[in-house]
């Protein structure tokens, strides 16, 4: 895992933890598009990246691996 991506997974688990007013609104606007995605799982994770949604969500430099987020 390069650097780069372990930032944002570290980023992404600290904005779930620590919550922030623009970081949820992003991270709401990113969950309703993951909701309507068919590669969203069960289990909260993106069946394309492996992701934990809740948490990718709320990571801003993290993209979408379908290119749906657009913010």
């Amino acid at each position: 895992m390069n650097k780069a991506i372990f930032n944002e997974i570290i980023a992404g688990w600290s904005n779930y933890v620590f919550k922030n007013e623009r970081i949820e609104n992003i991270a709401k606007h990113r969950l309703t598009i993951c909701l309507d995605c068919k590669k969203l799982s069960n289990l909260k994770t993106c069946k394309k990246c492996g992701c934990y949604i809740p948490a990718k969500v709320r990571s801003e430099k993290s993209k979408c691996p379908m290119g749906y987020w657009k913010l």
